[in-house]
């Protein structure tokens, strides 16, 4: 057994040993490639207290994987594999960024490095500057803690602290920063950003506010691309320029197309027309001259301060301002409600043109001018200094007025003209089939009986003052007779076709957006109060 045996124990010894040596002697290289270098020194001196440590002197060069330091001067710690270095020192890492500093400590183990005084770091066309900088060659990222600026080719930047991520070109700045374009006039200030260099992608969470040459952003979360200019912000959110304010729980806009688009809780101000809108959603497309609200949409013209503020609700409202056409046009789309103090409106669609201050009101409208109710198939308003001046029923025209006693003055024909002075009317103009029924009082507290008259032609009437009847002129075919009150009967008080519309009369209190913030809500009606 013996003699089998140790021949085959010395074969295996022996390639045991042949594998040790190899493995041995692979080891230094390996190590070698982990250890902090010398490369160069013109002088090289041991620490005497520290044998481990080897001060380095004069146009000093220290490697480490891929990486190389420069200096003046440096403290080599072989049993720490670190260098601390002194005067001018640059380290150049092998993906290509540098970094300059009066003083830099590198650990060879963690691949950490922290550079002190003077601080420039630079990353292709990206250079930062600090005081202290902590630099992970291992992960790529870099980081101050005492304030920061950073310049590349299009912008600066400062913070006081922040991080940069070498490989994904990232940056995230914290605490009261400040980005200025260099080749545009913008300004970006907030709290907490983080900037892709490569997409040019700012990412906010906090307040934020964002200056251009034509206005100002302010959001709260979202992104902002500082080349192209566009913006998508959740959470609430502000833009404003000089023609137009958009505030909405989400926002998208375009800066240099100047397009928006908002959803939520809209809030849009144009100022051309000192009209504010809410609704669900809006856009606007400034180079157009174009907006639109739709969803619960409200819109607000201040004037007077705020006691001849015209409010329209409307399913969808859409208003044109084109300088380059002179085309000034307001729309409001299905199931349309209007208040004002002196008159209000119901109808399914609204065309307001600017250039005749001409109010267009379509399918089944009702208007009500403090105790009268007009009603036709199409209505024309007219508007002089905020006043409504004439009235144009066209076909199926009615006009229906409660005197003091609560009877009911009526006036009825193919189309009728009303006219206005300081919104009392004065005259009307009953143009073809014209029928009419008005109650004669004594003082107002005493009825007298009732004319009533009908005509193939026209009806001419003028009022006094406080919308008294003066005078009634029938032309053509006249049929017409006085009824004292003793022989009145209901039938014979009314017209064929009549119908009292007040309960559905607008209110101010309908003017009201469904799901607005109660501040916001407090905020509007503060606006309508000082004429905003």
């Amino acid at each position: 057994m013996k003699a089998l045996t140790l021949p085959c124990l010395r074969k295996n010894t022996t390639v045991f040993v042949f594998f040790c040596c190899l493995a041995f002697c692979a080891l230094p290289a390996h190590a070698q490639e982990d250890k902090v270098t010398l490369e160069r020194a013109e002088s090289l001196e041991k620490h005497p207290n520290q044998p481990n440590v080897k001060k380095l002197l004069r146009q000093v060069v220290v490697k480490h994987k891929g990486s190389v330091l420069y200096c003046d001067s440096a403290y080599l710690y072989e049993d720490r594999n670190a260098v601390e270095t002194f005067g001018n020192s640059r380290m150049i890492s092998d993906n290509g960024t540098t970094l300059d500093a009066d003083s830099m400590f590198y650990d060879g183990n963690t691949q950490k490095a922290r550079a002190v005084g003077k601080v420039v770091f630079r990353d292709e066309k990206t250079t930062l500057y600090t005081k202290t900088l902590d630099y992970d060659l291992a992960t790529g990222l870099a980081y101050y803690m005492q304030g920061g600026k950073i310049i590349d080719t299009e912008k600066t930047l400062e913070s006081r602290q922040g991080t940069y991520d070498t490989n994904s070109k990232i940056f995230r700045f914290q605490d009261k920063v400040v980005l200025n374009s260099l080749t545009e006039q913008r300004k970006i200030e907030t709290n907490d950003l983080t900037y892709n260099t490569f997409s040019k992608l700012a990412f906010f969470q906090g307040a934020t506010n964002i200056t251009t040459k034509d206005g100002k952003i302010y959001t709260e979360n979202g992104t902002y691309n500082t080349e192209s200019q566009i913006s998508n912000f959740k959470g609430r959110s502000k833009i404003e320029d000089k023609n137009y304010l958009i505030e909405a729980d989400t926002l998208y806009f375009d800066n240099k197309n100047e397009v928006g688009f908002a959803q939520r809780n809209v809030v849009m101000l144009n100022r051309k027309d000192s009209l504010v809108a809410y609704g669900d959603r809006a856009w606007v497309r400034g180079k157009e001259g174009e907006s639109k609200v739709y969803g619960n949409a409200l819109a607000c013209q201040v004037s007077g301060a705020g006691k001849d503020s015209l409010w329209i609700k409307a399913d969808t409202l859409h208003a044109i301002n084109r300088d380059k056409d002179s085309v000034r046009q307001f729309f409001a789309y299905h199931h349309v409600l209007i208040f004002r103090r002196d008159f209000q409106a119901k109808c399914d669609s609204l065309v307001y043109n600017k250039k005749d201050s001409t109010l267009r009101f379509f399918k089944s409208p009702i208007l009500w001018a403090k105790n009268t109710q007009l009603s036709a198939d199409t209505i024309w308003a007219q508007m002089d200094n905020n006043k409504l001046k004439n009235l144009y029923l066209r076909l199926n025209s009615f006009m229906i007025s409660e005197d003091t006693l609560k009877n009911y003055n009526q006036i009825k024909g193919k189309n009728i003209n009303s006219y206005f002075q300081q919104n009392d009317i004065r005259k009307v103009e009953v143009r073809g089939n014209g029928e009419s029924i008005y109650f004669a009082l004594d003082k107002d507290t005493l009825m007298v009986g009732m004319n009533k008259s009908a005509c193939s032609g026209d009806i001419n009437i003028v009022f006094g003052e406080k919308n008294q009847l003066k005078r009634i002129t029938q032309i053509s075919n006249v049929d017409g007779k006085f009824v004292p009150p003793q022989e009145l009967k209901d039938e014979d008080k009314k017209l064929r076709g009549f119908m009292w519309f007040d309960d559905l009369k607008p209110t101010r209190e309908d003017m009201t957006v469904l799901r607005l913030p109660k501040k916001i809500k407090a905020k509007a009606k503060e606006k309508e109060a000082k004429g905003q």
